[in-house]
This record gives C-alpha cells, structure tokens and sequence, in this order.
C-alpha cells in the first residue's frame, strides 16, 4: 500500500534533476557548436552519465525501499495472524466457562465457511468468513458471567447488556488489516431482515451478506445444542424452524446452503405471519419457545 507513494516521493526528486541535467546538457551542446571544441562535447557526455547515473541510482533506492515496505507489511500480517491465534484462544478459554457453550464458536466458524463455499463465494472470503464466525461473539467477554451463565430467561437490562456484544467485537477487531473485508459481518450477525434485529435494526439488502450467513450458523448451532432452559433439537428440526422464519429473518438462500451443507431437505408450511416475536434475534438468549431467531445470543 505504501509503493504508490515511494514512487510518488521518487518522481518528485527525479523530475527537477532530470531537469537540470538536460538544461546543462544543451547548454554544453551549444557551447560546443559555437566552437568551444572537444572540452564541451565531453562537459556534454560527463553531464549525460551523471544524468543516467542519478536515474538509475534513484530507481534501485526505490526499489529497495519498496522491498522494505513489502516486508514491513508482511511483518504486519504475521502479528496480526498471531494476535487472531491468541484470540481465538481465549475464546475457547471462554466458551469453556459452560458446557452448554463448548465449542460454540468453532462450530460456527466452521459452518459460516461451509454455507459460504455452498454460495460459490471466492476462496478467500469463505476463508474470511469462517474466522469471522470464529470471533463473532468476542464482545461476549464484556458480559458480566452471571449473565452469561443464567439458567433462565434474561430480562430486558441483561438482554440491554448482551445486545451489545457484536459492536464490541466489532471494535476489538477493527484495526486488524486483514478482517476488515468481513468486519461488517461480525458487527451486523444479529441483524434480521425484516429489521427487527441489532445494533441497528437493518432491512433486507442492508444486512451484509457475511453477516446473514453467520446469523444462521450461528442460530443454527446454538438451537442443535442443549441449553439451560431446553434440550437441543434435532437437526431436521432446526433446519425446519429456520426454513420457517426465511424470508422474515433469514435469507432463504443462507438457509437452503445451509441444508447442503448438513445434508438435510427440510420440509415446512410456508407461514405468511411467524410467530410473535419470531426473527427477533438469534443467538442463545433465553428464548420465548418455538421462535428460531431467538436461540443465540
């Protein structure tokens, strides 16, 4: 990212020596036309070779320099690789807290890329998006741990706490170079596309792809996994209540690439108006029953 810039800052010393070099180099011509004999015509070689030499030297410092720059930014991602490691360690620490959570973030990461090579994303961004799933709930560290491990329904300040989460996840990776393609995608997971979701309660095509992808891995995980308040539901189940809340909540192709990916054919009633409260929000919150949205935190 900084080459176009060196060779910006090189242009601008060469230009006005280039310059110089060729106003003397006439002058010394025109010395030798006039009759100042050989002496000018070798001023006037002298003058071509430093001319070529200042170029060519000029050139090499600005190919070093961006050789420098070129493994400076290498550096760069390699620490931002170890800091991601260290991340992702202290997330499993975390999800190890409770056994209802073990492995919650790993499962989703892994699912998030599955649905995304369905799709026929690009290489790259399915490889984005199944850390992003990694790291999705990372702002889950800020929630007090009786929040966290509450064995019943929260009410609406802890919900009020939990909420804020995905921007806090958001904010603790943002700096990092190589997230930022799926960054959206952490901070708006949580959003529904009929707009009931959060931080920002987005609708329809506002909702990034990558985010409505990690919504239902996400959901999905959390809802065929016990929790306090209820056992885990089969696979078809699951698979099935999300089908159900597709278009309201999610996006119907997120959720058939889903089904490709487990293997399963869901078949349910299309429904013009789910559940009250159904695609509210997904994650493992304490859920009203029966609302698949509403099965992750």
């Amino acid at each position: 990212m900084r080459k176009p810039r060196i060779c910006a800052d090189a242009g601008e010393v060469v230009r006005p020596v280039s310059i110089s070099l060729v106003a003397m180099g006439v002058a010394a011509g025109a010395l030798a036309v006039q009759g100042w004999g050989a002496a000018s015509w070798l001023l006037t070689g002298v003058v071509a070779l430093l001319a070529v030499g200042i170029v060519l030297h000029v050139r090499w410092a600005v190919r070093r320099l961006g050789r420098e720059s070129t493994a400076t930014q290498r550096s760069a991602l390699q620490a931002e690789r170890h800091y991601i490691d260290v991340l992702r360690s202290i997330i499993r620490h975390v999800d190890t807290r409770d056994a209802y959570w073990e492995g919650h973030s790993d499962n989703v990461g892994r699912l998030s890329r599955q649905i995304a090579e369905q799709m026929h994303l690009p290489d790259e961004r399915c490889e984005l998006l199944g850390l992003a799933g990694e790291l999705h709930d990372l702002g889950m560290l800020t929630v007090p741990e009786e929040v966290l491990l509450k064995r019943h329904y929260l009410g609406a300040e802890e919900f009020g706490c939990v909420r804020k989460h995905s921007k806090t996840s958001y904010d603790l990776l943002k700096a990092l170079t190589m997230l930022q393609p799926v960054l959206p995608a952490i901070r708006y997971h949580h959003e529904r596309m009929n707009g009931s979701g959060y931080p920002e309660g987005l609708v329809g095509a506002q909702v990034p792809l990558g985010a409505r992808i990690i919504a239902v891995a996400d959901t999905y995980d959390a809802m065929t996994h016990d929790r306090p308040y209820r056992p885990a539901m089969s696979s078809m189940t699951a698979l099935s209540e999300l089908q159900r809340c597709a278009p309201s909540a999610y996006d119907p192709a997120c959720v058939a690439a889903l089904a490709e990916v487990v293997n399963l054919t869901a078949v349910v009633e299309p429904k013009a108006h789910p559940a009250p409260g159904a695609a509210a929000r997904t994650g493992d919150v304490r859920p009203a029953p029966a609302a698949a949205d509403v099965h992750s935190v």
